[in-house]
């Protein structure tokens, strides 16, 4: 980011008004890259290696694969982006890992936070995979990543805002969990009936 941006977007969020970044103006991007096939394994030597939103979870990726001879590697708290087949899955590593081809490395920079941005990008996953490109498996370049454009509120605007995400992130969740219990014991009573 050029020191005109920067200094446009400090005085911006001085005084509270919401400006509108580009991805790449706010996270270090890191493509990721398959290392050579023979330096994986599954008895857990060097790091786990991830190479696609195969390997993801709710909010963590759980290993299967590590890499003994990694060649792009993110640090715990990156975020990482499905770049390809499909574009726009999202989870936060939760250790320095290994990533392939398919994930991307988002490190947000210090003056914006990083569940927020998790948040934008979730919000705009349909924008994500129009920019992707391909015929058989579409995938988003770096170029793409970069440029995309989401409202940008001041630091301290953004933690509230990703809190009180969280805090509907849970509600939602627990009340998924109830449905899945009651429908559950539904099924039981009928079956009993029956």
């Amino acid at each position: 980011m050029n020191g005109e941006v920067l200094t446009q977007r400090r005085q911006s969020a001085e005084i509270g008004v919401v400006t509108q970044a580009r991805l790449g103006d706010v996270c270090e991007l890191n493509m990721g890259q398959s290392p050579e096939s023979a330096s994986y394994n599954t008895v857990t030597e060097g790091l786990p290696f991830y190479q696609g939103n195969a390997d993801f979870g709710p909010i963590y990726p759980t290993p299967r694969v590590w890499c003994n001879s990694p060649v792009k590697i993110a640090e715990a708290g990156d975020l990482l982006v499905s770049v390809r087949a499909p574009i726009g899955a999202l989870n936060f590593a939760n250790e320095r890992c290994c990533i392939g081809r398919g994930l991307a490395a988002l490190r947000v920079k210090p003056d914006s936070d990083s569940k927020f941005i998790y948040y934008a990008l979730k919000s705009n996953v349909t924008e994500l995979n129009a920019r992707g490109t391909g015929s058989t498996f579409k995938a988003i370049s770096k170029k793409a990543l970069s440029s995309l454009l989401f409202p940008l509120p001041p630091l301290a605007d953004q933690r509230r805002i990703a809190t009180k995400l969280d805090r509907l992130c849970d509600v939602v969740a627990k009340r998924k969990q109830q449905l899945v219990q009651l429908q559950q014991l539904v099924k039981s009573r009928f079956v009993e009936a029956a």
